[in-house]
């Protein structure tokens, strides 16, 4: 596995933002922070080329559609690792980007979201989180093929 280029993530980007997303966030705060949102695609490429020089530095941002509905959650997030605090951004059919930046990033690029029937799977044992009834599943899956054809194009 390695690092995509900085033209891959361009391509990413772009796409991303071509359709007026409602939120493009980093799925996870630094320690002590909240998390970073985006409001264009330069800002996301600007920040993945940051993290090019961070050991095992990976883009991994969280995207929602005003067509995909639902809502997503801001909650405490505990690494194990004694940190500071840390935060992350949940939703059921929130559209999840992972772009390896750094060299040592011991992880594949890919688009993922839950399917509807996973998220209702996990539904029941969640606490606090909006339910999954509440996005609207075809946009989901939608969104989430446009945005692995163009990673699949652009790796």
């Amino acid at each position: 596995m390695a690092a995509v280029s900085n033209k891959v993530v361009e391509t990413v980007a772009r796409a991303v933002f071509k359709r007026s997303p409602v939120l493009v966030t980093e799925l996870y705060s630094s320690a002590g922070e909240q998390p970073r949102r985006y409001d264009s695609a330069e800002a996301l490429c600007e920040h993945g080329r940051a993290l090019q020089w961070v050991s095992g530095g990976m883009l991994l941002v969280g995207v929602q559609y005003a067509d995909m509905g639902g809502a997503v959650r801001v909650r405490p997030f505990d690494s194990g690792r004694g940190d500071s605090a840390r935060v992350m951004v949940s939703g059921w059919g929130l559209i999840s980007i992972l772009l390896p930046m750094a060299i040592d990033a011991n992880v594949g690029a890919k688009v993922q979201a839950l399917t509807e029937r996973a998220a209702l799977a996990r539904e029941r044992g969640a606490l606090d989180v909006p339910p999954v009834c509440d996005w609207n599943w075809k946009a989901v899956e939608s969104h989430k093929r446009r945005l692995q054809e163009v990673l699949r194009k652009a790796l």
